[in-house]
């Protein structure tokens, strides 16, 4: 290594937050005690926002003579008593950790160590630190926003309840929570018990769960709900929202049950739980995989006016967790992307399976794009011991780059081979705490193909392939010649890959073809004996994660590329170049043409906002074409692009028909924009009507409300 490479490699690590000093080496920390089941009973007093509670932990020693038992405790819960197997037992705290002495232990010999404590006047805020418990505070515009959640991951459960709390041992577990009586509770497992007291003040819910798993995914969530229950294939459904919310219900998990059976299909693993809840709560962002009951945020709802199924991105990432974090769980927070690069990735063939192959092309590049904006700051192997915190590894290295790395072994071994890796991976360390070396011989195993290469350059060292291509047609030999470099800096533990790939062939008119190319230097050639083709792509079909900064494609390619590449990420790319710069008339109408025929659902070109923005007066007809398209995105751009235009009356009275309470809402919207634009004071009867139009979040009613203000 040079000067000025150890230069480079210093401001790297300076600025890399998983390069020391910043980042140590981390372990799971050693276990004296099998926790095999933890208890929790908590009485929640919520006007004074304040709770108590008995946590009973069942340990089993793993070994001889010992006298001292750890688990964690939140340095801020008031413990009163500790026990061990009901006698009263010493014990002494240092920040969470609490060091309970026990009598000397014979191994396999369980004892119960229960711990009496309160939380008085908390106000915990959400995810990390405090972040166990959170109330959920009253709003003077929404007296129905109190209740209150808890949340686990990576390690504030024993904020709320003391317990072991790593996720390198798994537990049974059950709560009883007392709340008032106007309230329900959701916990995880089977629902035992739902009693009022005898003067019907509070409410008592008992949840279960017989089958192990870690602590972080022990839940509770309080409140007055609205719930609706149904069964997929014997498990309980139950789908809680605020009440007052219960109408988005159907809209927002109505697509649970599919999800269910696909991924028990494809991974030929059943859902293994008693039963599903998915449970939407204020001031919540994002999702979290409870074991059996995830907690989601109440903001993610949604009506089909607002699109087809907005919240099943979400809704498909946790419940693939279910399998990936739940059923099987990473030992360390090292290999966080054994939870969460597989549901990102669950989540992404959860959308191949709903939506079709353009929209899982545009999941892998939204994915790849958002791994390769964090690239820019820094990179860091998939699994690693050297972290800054365990929080820390929940990063865009974990979450795209791990899903789009998971696309790469899907593709890398084939189909039926990778999810039959996967079924014998769950289904030989169900209910176990693993690392990444157990999923590698695991899909080692089931296939027979050695994945140990695979993992060397992919999962344990940092980085991704850049790539620069080029070719030339050599007329003579009628062959391609193809140059493919490898440009990545190598200098932080990024290697040169060995990666099978292939180059499609597209001809001016007929079929594309495909050759094979291996890449293994830093600098390939390769020479394909075929007809002079009219465009040529490397890896056409996104094989595997790489970033290539200059497409060298060149303009007479461009419309060929955007009609025949068999990627929609592709054919979206040729288009905007395409677009560029000042187009000719014969352009534009190319271009036209294939938004023309790109009428499915789940289009290959999911903007069409470059074009629309040209407001070319002779594109009337086919903006007005799109605002029938089965896509309510594509309606949305094309009113915008209609906006862009003069008005004229029958552009005008199509926008007016479109203010009603089936459309889509942003088209819809953009319809008041685009008619306050044009004639604010003869459209005001629409504008009127809009305010009576009910709508999630009241967009249309605030939409006219702006159209109808003075100005």
């Amino acid at each position: 290594m040079n000067l000025f490479a150890i230069a480079s490699l210093a401001l790297l690590q300076a600025q890399n937050p998983f390069a020391p000093p910043r980042a140590s080496l981390h372990y799971a920390p050693d276990r004296v005690c099998d926790l095999t089941n933890v208890t929790v009973d908590l009485n929640v007093d919520y006007p004074t926002r304040t709770y108590t509670g008995r946590a009973v932990d069942t340990m089993s020693p793993l070994r001889d003579g010992i006298t001292q038992v750890t688990l964690h405790a939140g340095a801020l819960l008031e413990i009163s008593r500790v026990t061990v197997d009901d006698s009263p037992a010493t014990y002494k705290r240092e920040g969470r950790v609490l060091m309970i002495t026990v009598p000397r232990t014979v191994r396999g010999k369980s004892m119960r160590i229960g711990i009496d404590y309160k939380m008085v006047n908390s106000k915990a805020q959400p995810f990390g630190g405090l972040g166990g418990f959170h109330w959920i505070e009253p709003q003077a515009a929404n007296p129905g926003h109190v209740g209150f959640w808890t949340q686990g991951e990576t390690e504030s459960n024993s904020e709320w309840a003391p317990t072991w709390d790593y996720p390198n041992d798994l537990t049974t577990s059950e709560t009883r929570t007392t709340v008032q009586a106007d309230w329900d509770v959701i916990g995880n497992g089977s629902m035992i018990s739902n009693t009022l007291s005898a003067e019907k003040t509070k409410r008592t819910v008992v949840w279960r769960m017989t089958q192990p798993h870690a602590t972080y995914l022990l839940s509770l969530c309080g409140g007055p709900f609205d719930i609706k229950k149904d069964k997929w294939e014997g498990v309980d459904l139950w789908y809680v929202v605020p009440r007052g919310e219960g109408k988005y219900i159907d809209d927002s998990f109505g697509d649970t049950k599919d999800m269910l059976s696909f991924y028990s299909g494809v991974l030929g693993v059943k859902y293994a739980w008693p039963k599903y809840a998915e449970d939407a709560m204020y001031d919540f962002g994002g999702g979290m995989e409870n074991v059996s009951a995830t907690t989601l945020g109440a903001n993610s709802l949604t009506e089909a006016r607002e699109g087809f199924r907005r919240m099943a991105s979400l809704n498909a990432h946790e419940l693939g967790h279910q399998w990936f974090g739940d059923l099987v769980t990473c030992k360390d927070w090292g290999d966080t992307w054994l939870n969460e690069s597989f549901a990102t990735f669950m989540e992404t063939i959860y959308m191949e399976h709903s939506r079709g192959k353009n929209a899982y092309d545009q999941e892998i590049d939204d994915n790849t794009r958002g791994y390769l904006a964090e690239a820019k700051r820094y990179k860091r192997p998939i699994s690693t011991k050297m972290y800054p915190s365990g929080d820390a590894m929940f990063d865009s290295h974990t979450y795209p780059k791990g899903g789009v790395l998971l696309h790469t072994l899907r593709r890398y071994l084939g189909d039926k081979p990778f999810y039959d890796g996967l079924n014998y991976y769950l289904t030989k360390w169900r209910h176990t705490p693993v690392e990444s070396a157990q999923l590698r011989r695991s899909m080692t195993e089931a296939t027979g193909i050695n994945c140990e290469p695979f993992w060397a350059q992919w999962i344990e060292k940092p980085g991704h392939p850049v790539l620069d291509y080029a070719w030339t047609y050599d007329n003579a030999a009628q062959e391609v010649v193809l140059t493919v470099k490898q440009t990545q800096d190598t200098n932080d533990g990024t290697p040169i890959y060995d990666i099978a790939t292939k180059v499609a062939l597209i001809p001016a008119t007929g079929t594309v073809m495909r050759a094979p190319v291996h890449l293994s230097q830093k600098e390939d050639t390769f020479r394909i004996k075929t007809v002079r083709p009219g465009a040529l792509i490397l890896d056409p079909d996104h094989d595997f994660l790489r970033e290539i900064p200059t497409l060298h494609w060149p303009a007479q390619e461009l419309p060929l590329i955007m009609q025949m590449a068999t990627d929609s990420v592709d054919r979206a790319e040729a288009m905007r170049m395409l677009l560029a710069n000042s187009p000719s008339d014969a352009t534009i109408q190319l271009v036209a043409a294939s938004f023309r025929a790109d009428n499915s659902a789940f289009p290959a070109f999911r903007s069409v906002r470059q074009l629309s923005a040209m407001n070319r007066p002779e594109l009337r007809s086919l903006w007005l074409e799109q605002l029938t398209h089965p896509n309510l995105d594509r309606r949305a751009e094309a009113v915008t692009a209609l906006a862009g235009l003069p008005a004229d009356p029958a552009t005008t009275q199509r926008l007016r028909s479109m203010i009603n309470g089936q459309e889509g809402i942003q088209a819809v919207v953009n319809a008041i924009n685009a008619l306050a634009k044009w004639d604010k004071k003869g459209n005001e009867d629409v504008f009127r009507k809009a305010l009576t139009i009910p709508s999630h979040r009241d967009r249309l009613k605030r939409a006219a409300e702006a159209a109808l203000a003075p100005g």
